[in-house]
C-alpha cells in the first residue's frame, strides 16, 4: 500500500523504521524459542504443570522485555534514523512508524511467547486463526488509515503506523484472553506469575545462545541495512518490496520450522531420539518442495511480482531482479528453518548460533560490500550475498545434526 503512494521516502521510512522494530523483537523472540522448546518437552513429558510454570514467567519476562526496550527506544528513533542514513522527511516518518511499533510490543512480545508456549503444546491451529484474523484486519486498517475512506484522513505513513500499532496491540490481547481462558491443559492462572528463580535460570539458560544467535544476525543486520541505505533510496524502495514479496515465503519455511521444533521436543520429552530424528528429516523434504517452488515462481515471475507494488520504473527494475536472486534463497532457508527448530526443539540452542555466525560474518557483510560496492553490482550483489549466507547456514546445521550431539541433551530440565 505504500508502494502505491509513488514516494521512495516513504517506503525508505517503513523499510527502516519496521527494521530496527524487527531487529529488537527477534533478539527478545530468543524467550520464546526457549518456552516452545520446554513446553514441547513438557507435553512430550506428559508434564504440563511444568510447562505452565514455563509459560509464566516467560511471560512476565517479555513484558518487561517490551517496557525497557519502549523507554530506551522511544526517545532516540529520530537519532536512529539518521544513523541508519535517512535524511529529511524519511527521518521522521520513520521515527513515528517505529515509535508505534515499540508502543504495541508491550502486547506483542507477550503474544509471541503465548503464541511459542501454544505450539510446544501441539496447538498450531489457535496461532494460525489468531494471525489469520488480526492480518486481516490489519489489512483493512491500513487501507482505511493510508488512504482515507469512510471518513477518515489519509495519513500515508502514519496511517500505516497507527494501523500496525493497533493490530499488534489487539493480537497480543487475544492470545492473552485465549490463554488465561484455557484450552485443556493449556492455560495460565496468577500464581504461575509469581517470580521463580530456577525456572527463571532455566529459560535464560537456554534462551542464552537463542539471545546471541540473533544479536549476531541482527547487528549484522543493522549493518548490512546501512551499506544497502547507502546505495540511495532507489535501491532501499526496491529492497523493501523485494522484501515484502519473499517474505511470502517466510511464512511456511518458519512453519516447517516450528513443526520440526514442536515434533523434535516432544519426541525427545517422550525418549524418543530416534522418533526426533526420523520426524525432523522429513520435515525437512516437505519445506524443501515447497520453498524450491516459491523460488521458481521468484525466478520466472519476479518482474510481474515486483510491478504489483506499483512504484516508479526505476524501482521495479531493481526489486524484479533481487527477487528472482531472493530465489536462490529458499532452499537454504527451507533447511536452516527446520534443522533449527529441531536442534532448539531438543534443547540445542547452540548449534543454529554457530551456523548464523558462519554465515553472517563469513558470507554476508564481507561479500556484500564486496559484490556491491567493489565490483559494482549494486542491489544485486546485496542479494546474491544473501543467498551465499543462507546456504552456508544450511551447510553447518546438516553437518550439527548429522554429528548428533543433540541427543545428549534429552534430558529434561529438573
Amino acid at each position: 500500500m505504500i508502494g502505491w503512494l509513488q514516494n521512495p521516502a516513504a517506503l525508505s521510512a517503513l523499510a527502516i523504521g519496521g527494521f530496527i522494530n524487527f531487529v529488537i523483537s527477534n533478539l527478545f523472540a530468543s524467550v520464546a524459542v526457549a518456552s516452545t522448546s520446554l513446553m514441547a518437552r513438557a507435553w512430550g513429558a506428559d508434564d504440563p504443570s511444568f510447562g505452565r510454570e514455563i509459560l509464566g514467567q516467560a511471560l512476565v519476562f517479555s513484558f518487561i522485555s517490551a517496557l525497557v526496550v519502549l523507554l530506551a527506544g522511544f526517545p532516540l528513533a529520530d537519532s536512529l534514523m539518521r544513523l541508519m542514513g535517512l535524511q529529511g522527511e524519511a527521518v521522521a516518518l520513520g521515527a513515528y512508524y517505529l515509535q508505534a511499533l515499540l508502543l504495541g510490543n508491550l502486547l506483542f512480545f507477550p503474544g509471541i511467547v503465548l503464541f511459542g508456549g501454544m505450539r510446544g503444546s501441539g496447538n498450531t491451529r489457535t496461532p494460525m486463526m489468531v494471525a489469520g484474523l488480526v492480518n486481516l484486519l490489519h489489512i483493512l486498517l491500513a487501507y482505511v488509515l493510508i488512504f482515507g475512506a469512510w471518513g477518515f484522513p489519509a495519513l500515508g505513513v502514519r496511517g500505516a503506523a497507527l494501523a500496525i500499532l493497533a493490530t499488534n496491540a489487539g493480537g497480543g490481547l487475544i492470545v492473552l484472553f485465549l490463554t488465561w481462558r484455557g484450552q485443556g491443559d493449556f492455560y495460565l492462572r496468577a500464581r504461575h506469575l509469581l517470580p521463580r528463580r530456577r525456572l527463571i535460570r532455566q529459560i535464560i539458560r537456554l534462551a542464552g545462545p537463542a539471545f546471541w544467535e540473533q544479536l549476531i544476525f541482527r547487528s549484522a543486520q543493522l549493518v548490512f541495512m546501512r551499506l544497502v541505505s547507502a546505495l540511495g533510496e532507489v535501491a532501499l524502495a526496491a529492497h523493501q518490496i523485494a522484501n515484502s514479496i519473499e517474505s511470502v515465503s517466510y511464512m511456511p519455511g518458519w512453519g516447517f520450522g516450528v513443526a520440526g521444533t514442536t515434533l523434535s521436543g516432544q519426541y525427545i520429552g517422550a525418549g524418543q531420539p530416534a522418533m526426533a530424528e526420523r520426524s525432523t528429516w522429513r520435515t525437512m523434504y516437505f519445506s524443501l518442495a515447497v520453498l524450491g517452488t516459491f523460488g521458481l515462481l521468484f525466478l520466472i515471475f519476479g518482474r510481474q511480482l515486483a510491478s504489483l507494488f506499483g512504484s516508479t520504473p526505476e524501482v521495479i527494475v531493481l526489486a524484479s531482479v533481487a527477487i528472482q536472486l531472493g530465489g536462490l534463497e529458499q532452499p537454504g532457508l527451507a533447511v536452516f528453518n527446520v534443522l533449527g527448530g529441531a536442534l532448539r526443539g531438543a534443547g540445542d540452542t547452540r548449534s543454529p548460533m554457530l551456523a548464523t555466525l558462519a554465515g553472517v560474518l563469513g558470507a554476508r557483510i564481507l561479500l556484500v560490500y564486496l559484490f556491491a560496492f567493489v565490483f559494482g553490482w549494486g542491489l544485486a550483489g546485496v542479494w546474491l550475498a544473501t543467498s551465499i549466507d543462507w546456504t552456508t547456514r544450511a551447510v553447518f546445521l546438516i553437518i550439527f545434526y548429522r554429528q548428533g550431539r543433540w541427543k545428549r541433551t534429552i534430558a529434561l530440565p529438573a
